[in-house]
């Protein structure tokens, strides 16, 4: 019998190294941090300036471990320090332990003891790392450095230079990520604090997510402050309702009441960022003026009287009857309303808040998670910071990345700030020649291409831009990115339920939401209103329901890219009733019969009517494992 034949040794992988890290023996891709080595098998490293976000910069020295080889006796900064093999790593050793203590006694130097009225109270890193690494008994017995406090950095932000560690996150946020020059630190050595340029407030709608990075208590939200704990709010995943992005937030609840609106990383979508109106627009939930019960010419009323009114005033109308939808109506409300305008309300002309003048999704769909896989980016008829702000973001990391940046507009937009974008001017309405001009160029023989575009606000011939943009896809192979603005705008697209055509000479109208482009014509014999407010430009009409909120809604919207994601309601509906419902109800008014009994089975009907809208089929899925980790928190 032969002898068996000698096992083949593995060969090392040139890309990967070996390691040990408190005993812990690992392989991890070449190039990787030791803060983030030791992750992967639990080994908490504190840190305050390191962000996996954001460059590396080494500044405040709290991630010190003991490394091998190396200097003797000399601790080495595990954020900026890549792995190398055969490396030994000790961050629990005499040394590593000592080094960190004395590094967290000098971040508390002139720290303030401001715990108790802190808002970063119960979230802290600082708070945590003191008690986990700190020394027992603090040897600071000089007076501390004050500032003037807190100061209003913006309308939304305050900033308590006391509390501040100096880890310039904020200002590498805006730096890196966010493109824009507005804070700055001034000053030297233990004298330097944060500040704004030129001490002028806060302009950039992504100013918010600097509450989030901040890892101590230096950076609050005014909207929030002083207002509840992180321990005594529940928070529920949920999707914001103010663009077509659809990033993941948490909405936080305390005693019925919306506290606060965080960011929900999902690298998919968002990658952890939000834009200030997802962040700080949300006080209207709680405004203590809020429609609680339905009125009928300005007087209290009964729900069944109501719909009455309203189902003989629409009843009929054909197209005289005009619906002004508002911007975050749900799926499943939209597909009610499209089984609607096939019967009763058949020929009614549907007119949706925010709406852009795009049509049809693509069929070569291009992905928010695949901008930064692409070669060329070209970005069409769109200051993308305003139609999708956290697109905007996510352009700019690709950028980052390494990929081409074109933009077609006819004025200088924010991603011209950087020194490789190429911009190709034009005049308004000449948005399409300017895109039929591209296909020759030589920076776009390359791929892969994307191709992200608007509608120009009313300033383009949109058949015109879009079979230009059509054109130039064909011909570059490239994927399209419509930049819809209306947040369910894609959904009410999918169920059909959008018309083309104005109101005018209509003599009714279902205004659900805010008064539609041009107001209310005080013509119209008959208006029912379906919002949260009673608002002016709504003027006095006949009928006034009350709606819900994003933070009672129950449902699902349509992304921009076509991703349907489920809401999640923080708070209880009450006396109010979801939208779904009402639709049902005014639909057995109008003789239709349109009864469910939960909005599961309208969600499966909707997965079968509309194939876009086919994950609706599939049941929602649960609660996040784990609680919500901020991105200034400290992460395991």
């Amino acid at each position: 019998m032969a002898d068996p034949k000698p096992a083949t040794p593995a060969v090392p992988n040139p890309n990967e190294v070996t390691l040990t890290i408190d005993g812990h023996t690992l392989t991890v891709p070449k190039g990787t941090l030791v803060v983030e080595a030791a992750k992967r098998v639990g080994i908490e490293i504190p840190v305050f300036c390191y962000h996996h976000k954001l460059d590396t910069v080494g500044a405040c020295r709290m991630c010190l471990v003991e490394i091998t080889p190396g200097p003797p006796g000399k601790a080495a900064a595990a954020c900026i320090t890549p792995v190398g093999e055969g490396m030994n790593v000790k961050v629990t050793s005499p040394l590593a332990v000592k080094a960190r203590a004395d590094v967290l006694e000098f971040e508390l130097t002139n720290h303030p003891l401001d715990c108790p009225v802190c808002d970063k109270g119960g979230e802290c890193p600082l708070q945590d790392f003191t008690f986990r690494h700190g020394k027992p008994v603090s040897q600071q017995i000089e007076p501390r450095l004050h500032f003037a406090k807190p100061l209003p950095i913006s309308q939304n932000i305050a900033l308590d230079r006391e509390r501040c560690v100096l880890c310039y996150r904020c200002t590498r946020y805006y730096d890196e990520i966010a493109w824009e020059q507005e804070l700055t630190s001034t000053q030297r050595g233990v004298h330097t604090y944060i500040a704004t340029q030129f001490d002028q407030p806060l302009q950039s709608i992504f100013s918010g997510n600097i509450i989030d990075l901040c890892p101590v208590g230096a950076l609050t939200s005014r909207v929030w402050r002083f207002q509840s704990r992180p321990w005594d709010m529940e928070h529920e995943p949920s999707v914001c309702s103010k663009c077509a992005v659809g990033c993941h937030v948490n909405l936080w609840e305390r005693r019925g009441q919306l506290m606060r609106v965080t960011s929900r990383e999902n690298p998919d979508i968002d990658d952890g960022w939000i834009c200030d109106r997802g962040r700080f627009d949300y006080t209207y939930v709680n405004d203590s003026k809020r429609l609680k019960a339905p009125l009928i010419k300005g007087e209290a009323s009964s729900w069944e009287r109501a719909l009455r009114t309203v189902a003989d005033g629409v009843r009929g109308k054909g197209s005289k009857l005009g619906i002004s939808l508002p911007q975050d109506v749900t799926n499943e409300e939209a597909h009610l309303l499209s089984r609607l305008l096939g019967g009763p309300l058949k020929g009614a002309r549907v007119v949706m808040d925010r709406r852009t003048a795009l049509g049809t999704p693509p069929a070569a769909q291009l992905m928010i998670n695949e901008l930064d896989k692409l070669k060329v980016m070209v970005v069409v008829a769109s200051d993308v910071r305003e139609d999708a702000p956290i697109v905007n973001l996510r352009i700019k990391k690709a950028v980052k990345h390494g990929v081409h940046l074109v933009v077609v507009h006819p004025q200088q937009l924010d991603l011209d700030r950087h020194s490789g974008t190429v911009h190709i001017a034009h005049q308004p309405g000449a948005a399409a020649a300017a895109v039929r001009g591209l296909r020759n160029h030589e920076f776009l023989k390359e791929g892969p291409v994307g191709i992200i575009f608007g509608d120009g606000r009313g300033t383009e011939d949109i058949t015109a831009l879009t079979a230009a943009i059509a054109e130039l896809a064909a011909a570059t192979d490239a994927r399209l990115m419509p930049l819809y603005r209306a947040t369910n705008e894609r959904g009410a697209l999918a169920t059909g339920i959008l018309t083309d055509g104005t109101l005018e000479g209509i003599e009714a109208l279902l205004c659900w939401g805010p008064a539609p482009a041009g107001g209310i014509p005080e013509s119209v014999p008959f208006v029912a209103v379906w919002d949260i407010l009673q608002r002016g430009e709504h003027g006095n009409p006949e009928v006034v329901l009350p709606d819900l909120t994003f933070a009672e809604d129950e449902g699902s919207y349509t992304n921009l890219e076509g991703r349907v994601q489920y809401l999640k309601a923080p708070l209880q509906a009450g006396q109010l009733r979801q939208g779904w419902e009402v639709l049902g109800e005014l639909a057995a008014l109008l003789g239709m019969d349109m009864d469910h009994l939960g909005i599961l089975e309208i969600q499966r009907e909707a997965a079968a009517a509309h194939p876009q809208l086919a994950a609706l089929g599939i049941p929602p899925p649960g609660e996040p494992p784990a609680p919500p980790v901020l991105l200034g928190a400290a992460r395991p």
